[in-house]
């Protein structure tokens, strides 16, 4: 079940209907990648997921879609190094499942769901 909802999702996000909207600002954990989309992603929309590993095909076509438009060339880097940050994130609290598996953008994922950055780049205190 797991692999057919990532399939679904990997196709849906290869083919997008509508072209994606960009905006100026990104959040804390891709805030290297640049801005992020804002608008929801074609395919990947809420799960009922209840653990980090139900949520993580989820975080993995969101980036995959971002990448994909912001930085062609290194789409799996790109995916690889924002889903590992999500899901370390997740298992220090997996309470953050319920946000993960409703966040519409990327953008909002990182300002709402994740564990804050300070200014030099460290987690800071949790919400």
């Amino acid at each position: 079940m797991k692999r057919l909802l990532l399939l679904a999702a990997l196709v849906a996000c290869a083919c997008p209907s509508k072209p994606s909207t960009v905006t100026a600002g990104s959040a804390s954990g891709s805030a290297a990648l640049g801005p992020a989309l804002a608008g929801p992603h074609a395919g990947v929309g809420p799960v009922e997921a209840t653990t980090c590993e139900g949520v993580k095909p989820r975080i993995e076509a969101m980036y995959r879609a971002e990448a994909q438009q912001r930085e062609p060339k290194r789409v799996e880097d790109a995916v690889a190094d924002n889903t590992t940050m999500v899901m370390n994130d997740c298992a220090k609290d997996p309470k953050r499942v319920a946000c993960l598996a409703k966040v519409p953008t990327v953008a909002e994922l990182e300002k709402t769901c994740l564990i804050p950055l300070d200014d030099e780049g460290t987690e800071g205190a949790t919400k």
